[in-house]
């Protein structure tokens, strides 16, 4: 009889050495995208304000550095205007009555908003050997978190994942550490 629910629990346990779970998966997820925060920074973030730099970005545009300086205009940190002289354009970031009240501009990072973690898993494929190595594909969403308390959600809507989940793709593969993205 011992030796039939010794042979039991150990059927159980490598029974459940190739699955993964969605907390498995978050975790390794995180680890992975909480890496970084979401910045606008530039070469030198020990600045004294107004600051000239390249008109590399557009107020309108699409990535989240440009949806920082409109999110700091819009929250009336800010004001940028555009200065030429000659064949170049820089824009002038000059820091707003409101803006001087609130510390938001670090000297080592510059403006940052929060950083990247799941909001939800979606959908994994089936855990397979691509080779040597256990891997799965995971489709999840992220959000924004880690938002500084200073930061008007409304005023910033143009950063993705500051109000609306962003859906993204990832690999994990399987170590002696567990699962891991890549």
């Amino acid at each position: 009889m011992k030796k039939v629910v010794l042979a039991v629990g150990v059927s159980l346990l490598l029974a459940g050495c190739g699955d993964i779970s969605k907390g498995d998966i978050e975790d390794a997820i995180n680890a992975k995208i909480n890496q970084s925060d979401i910045c606008y920074s530039l070469q030198d973030n020990n600045v004294s304000f107004p600051v000239r730099v390249n008109a590399g970005f557009n107020i309108g545009g699409l990535s989240n550095s440009d949806a920082i300086l409109k999110g700091l205009q819009n929250q009336g940190l800010l004001a940028i205007s555009q200065d030429t002289s000659g064949w170049s354009r820089v824009n002038v970031l000059q820091l707003t009555e409101k803006g001087q009240d609130v510390s938001f501009w670090d000297k080592t990072k510059g403006v940052c908003v929060g950083h990247k973690a799941v909001d939800e898993v979606k959908v994994w494929t089936e855990p397979n050997d691509g080779g040597a190595q256990k891997m799965t594909q995971v489709t999840y969403t992220w959000k924004l978190d880690g938002i500084p308390g200073w930061v008007d959600k409304k005023a910033f809507a143009d950063v993705k994942g500051i109000s609306e989940p962003q859906e993204a793709r990832i690999m994990l593969v399987k170590t002696n550490k567990g699962w891991q993205a890549m």
